[in-house]
């Protein structure tokens, strides 16, 4: 019993800490439950061969992931880097391309999903005759802020 006694408030003590701090941090975006394509600013990617629309990030309140929606036109490549701290989910919802991630090359198309651990050099290039549209998560956000070094890029019927 004489444990417990000291123990919780010790505990209540650094949880009141714990909660001043992060009352006295900058307030976070509100979130937003639904970002659409349509108000997503897009910017060009790949030497102008693609576009980046970003959905969900800091800027939208989502603090633990991001989405990004990319086109990549026939041919564009994405040059070897790294994330060293966030993983990169990728679903492919049309074309394909080539990938090497940590030195392993795969193939990826239309339907199938792409796991990018954290700290993984991976790179890309599109082989499809049509472009290539892929859904991006980083789980840790942040790489995304990349691709609004790019110029925007105007929405075209709605997208």
């Amino acid at each position: 019993m004489t444990r417990h006694r000291l123990i919780l408030p010790v505990l209540g003590a650094a949880v009141l800490g714990l909660a001043a701090l992060s009352w006295a941090r900058e307030p976070a975006a509100t979130p937003r439950y639904r970002v659409s394509t349509k108000e997503a600013p897009r910017h060009q990617i790949a030497s102008g061969k693609g576009s980046a629309t970003l959905l969900l990030n800091a800027s939208t309140g989502a603090t633990a992931a991001s989405m990004t929606l990319l086109e990549l036109g026939k041919g564009a490549t994405v040059p070897e880097h790294v994330h060293e701290t966030s993983a990169e989910l990728l679903y492919i919802e049309d074309g394909a391309a080539e990938m090497t991630v940590d030195g392993q090359k795969v193939k990826v198309e239309k339907g199938d999903a792409v796991y990018i651990p954290a700290g993984a050099k991976h790179s890309a290039q599109v082989v499809s005759e049509a472009p290539m549209r892929a859904v991006q998560v980083y789980a840790g956000p942040g790489p995304e802020q990349r691709f609004t070094q790019g110029p925007r890029v105007d929405k075209k019927d709605g997208n």
